[in-house]
């Protein structure tokens, strides 16, 4: 009996003793969680799609306490979620232009080189023979885009090209991303006017193959009176920031290659409404 109840009094020391070491561990290796790590996550759309660049909402957030992402890091929340993120911050925020997805093609009438039974997967397409599409530049069709889009923000036109409805679009750049040939710009809203092709043909080679090509004729560049468009290797580029939308370029335009996107989004809404 007394061996007994000594073993009872050795066992009860010996768990006070472990309990309240575990206890001073526990305190003294404790991780501390900042609070504003929670507060931020929970404003966070929860949508995880990555395009901040970090592993998921909750990973944004833990980025922006330790100071590796900015405030502004979220794309799909845009200016209220960046607002409230620099306020928990103690940080200012101004306000930034709202951006959406651009695909940078409207090729039509081309004919494919060869007839694919591959993955209808875009990124797949483009390594075989590097694509069935006659234009080596242009859009496959296949909608890779289209699916990577979380947002159900894009959608395949009769044409086989790949529209985005901007009102959904939170320029994630997730469908710039799985383009393999970089056909998709993210670019501000008030941007109007776009370069709607990628071709480094020259003109002659580039006119035969597709009637919408830009032909490196220069007219954009000389009508230009901001010095925003300019010809390289062989197409026509816009220098956003100096860009004013003018529509000068637009005008002159001999294969109405350079677009007036106000009238493209016009059609888009159109369409999605009847």
């Amino acid at each position: 009996m007394e061996l007994v109840l000594g073993a009872t009094i050795t066992l009860v020391i010996l768990g006070m003793i472990f309990g309240v070491g575990l206890a001073i561990a526990s305190d003294k290796f404790a991780v501390k969680v900042d609070p504003r790590i929670d507060s931020i996550n929970e404003i966070l759309p929860g949508a995880n799609c990555g395009a901040c660049g970090q592993p998921g909402c909750s990973g944004f957030a833990q980025a922006v306490v330790e100071g590796k992402a900015l405030v502004t890091g979220c794309t799909v929340g845009q200016n209220e979620v960046a607002e409230l993120t620099a306020s928990i911050m103690g940080v200012k925020f101004e306000g930034r232009e709202r951006a959406v997805a651009v695909v940078m093609c409207h090729a039509r009438g081309i004919k494919n080189k060869f007839v694919y039974h591959g993955v209808k997967d875009c990124r797949a397409a483009h390594i075989v023979g590097g694509g069935f599409f006659g234009c080596d530049y242009g859009c496959l069709g296949l909608g890779t885009c289209v699916e990577a889009c979380k947002f159900e923000a894009m959608y395949m036109g009769k044409d086989n090209l790949p529209r985005v409805i901007e009102e959904r679009c939170t320029a994630c750049g997730k469908c710039a991303a799985v383009c393999p040939r970089k056909l998709i710009s993210i670019v501000p809203t008030s941007k109007m006017v776009h370069v709607r092709c990628k071709s480094l043909d020259k003109g002659a080679v580039a006119k035969k193959i597709c009637q919408d090509s830009c032909i490196a004729c220069k007219q954009c560049e000389k009508i230009c009176p901001y010095d925003a468009i300019h010809v390289q290797n062989n197409l026509a580029v816009i220098d956003y920031p100096k860009c004013t939308s003018c529509g000068k370029c637009v005008e002159v335009c001999p294969n109405h290659t350079i677009i007036n996107f106000a009238r493209e989004r016009s059609l888009a809404k159109h369409t999605l409404t009847v």
